[in-house]
């Protein structure tokens, strides 16, 4: 599955696939189906001669058929499937309509274009090609911030915030406080490799400092292998393990944080010539010249940089923690990844910033009837019970977000090896996560420039053949251009 990525932070961040933005809203938050679920409801619950759920205050008797729009990649469709089945035996007055494609956007891209509200898609996985920022602009999209405090179904009457696994109500994507595609899981992004191939070379699994991990990437290079690999196709894929939140790190060591935070929150310059994300690219470049990543990556799409990890001529992997789930047709029998992030500073017991990215989440059509977009609000709060959660870390390889997951031994066991490890890392490290968005859109097409350039610079940097500084003072210049175009 290829993963889109779009500039948030710095110059090329995090996910857009699932990123979440503002909008006009019907809200309906007055009505039954936003108030959180009673206390003591349980998942088969229901009021008797009531004509409406107990649960939720929605009628019982009234059939609702949803049309689903379903992006199918690495995550595969089996614990989506499961979910459905679960939720109409639940709520057996709701049936789905479900439109399966790897290529979901391009779907959803037709039908908006149709102009037919009736055709659209309830709810729909999966990105909008050119980004939802002009539908939210039009009030196209329906604000979920509200299931935030909506009560897990099988929670003991604690609200999803409440339920959910540390950072992911902070890095939630949302702009102007509002989150749009409420997130179902979440990946964590670093460095993935072959961990038997780091135990028999003895290779460090846990750098802490700076110096620690070069010192790993020279035994890794002495023994014949390239130490980190990424696509050059895709080139953004590098800010998987090198992304907005290690400036965090740098600043937080430099004593910097609090302005450095804020600043890239809000896009206040110096933004590309700050002076932690000078000293970022500055690594990169000189890694690069110590020949740390592959000499032909340019030509490497995601699958082939995946792949060098897997055959051996790479130890490291600029990914996410989806790569176990789609890259598993390929791995051999007893393969086993590990997971790392890069130590930005030079004292031990920092902390450590981890892109962590809440999202596969679905957005839904504001100009659908009421009734439609209220269920489709409550098979998302569906979503998050226990044993959806499990489907999707079994079956999906992502992370889960319910905190209570790990409560249980036998659901920890099922975990693929990725999600185990990353969770494994947070436990024995002082972590910090954060999804590198922005509070702020820059609409302005000098701000797309600013990011081309980073991007189209990215190989050349990490091969050692481009000096950062002119590019990032180029991007600067654009960004620049695009504040002053929108006046923020």
């Amino acid at each position: 599955m290829k993963k889109v990525l779009k500039a948030t932070s710095v110059s090329l961040a995090s996910l857009v696939v699932l990123t979440s933005l503002t909008a006009c809203s019907s809200n309906s938050s007055n009505n039954a189906a936003n108030s959180p679920a009673p206390v003591n409801a349980s998942a088969g619950e229901t009021d008797a001669g009531a004509q409406v759920y107990s649960e939720n205050g929605l009628p019982k008797d009234e059939k609702v058929t949803l049309k689903v729009g379903f992006f199918e990649g690495g995550m595969g469709r089996e614990w989506f499937d499961y979910a459905l089945e679960s939720f109409k035996q639940k709520f057996p007055n709701v049936s789905f309509d479900v439109t399966y494609s790897p290529t979901i956007s391009q779907v959803t891209q037709t039908k908006i274009a149709a102009n037919d509200d009736k055709d659209m898609f309830d709810l729909f996985s999966g990105s909008i090609p050119g980004g939802i920022a002009s539908y939210v602009e039009a009030g196209k999209l329906e604000s979920q911030e509200d299931l935030w405090d909506r009560k897990a179904y099988d929670g003991s009457g604690k609200t999803l915030k409440e339920v959910s696994f540390e950072g992911s109500f902070e890095s939630s994507p949302r702009t102007k406080g509002n989150t749009y595609a409420f997130p179902i899981s979440a990946s964590g992004s670093g460095l993935m490799y072959n961990k038997s191939l780091f135990e028999q070379n003895g290779w460090n699994e846990n750098p802490k400092t700076w110096s620690e991990f070069l010192k790993l990437c020279e035994d890794i290079k002495a023994a014949g292998l390239y130490p980190i690999t990424f696509p050059g196709v895709y080139p953004d894929y590098i800010t998987n393990a090198f992304g907005p939140p290690k400036v965090y790190e740098l600043a937080e060591e430099n004593g910097t944080l609090d302005k450095v935070y804020e600043d890239y929150h809000k896009f206040n310059q110096p933004y590309f010539l700050a002076a932690e994300n000078v000293e970022r690219w500055n690594r990169i470049y000189d890694m690069g010249k110590k020949g740390y990543f592959p000499s032909g990556l340019a030509a490497l799409n995601h699958t082939q940089s995946q792949m060098q990890v897997v055959q051996g001529k790479a130890a490291m992997v600029a990914t996410g923690t989806w790569v176990e789930n789609e890259m598993k047709q390929s791995t051999p029998e007893g393969f086993k990844w590990g997971y790392m992030t890069v130590p930005m500073a030079e004292k031990p017991d920092n902390t450590k910033w981890i892109t962590f990215t809440p999202g596969s989440g679905f957005l839904i059509w504001a100009a659908k009837p009421e009734l439609n977009k209220n269920w489709s609000k409550e098979f998302i709060v569906w979503l998050w019970n226990l044993d959806n959660q499990l489907q999707i870390a079994e079956k999906g390889g992502m992370i889960p977000l319910r905190a209570d997951f790990a409560d249980d031994a036998s659901r920890l066991e099922k975990l693929q090896s990725l999600p185990s490890a990353f969770l494994a890392y947070m436990k024995d490290n002082k972590v910090k996560m954060d999804s590198g968005s922005a509070d702020v859109t820059l609409t302005d097409p000098a701000f797309e420039q600013a990011n081309k350039v980073m991007s189209e610079s990215i190989t050349q940097i990490a091969t050692g053949k481009q000096d950062p500084q002119p590019k990032l003072q180029e991007a600067e210049n654009y960004l620049k251009k695009a504040i002053d175009a929108q006046g923020k």
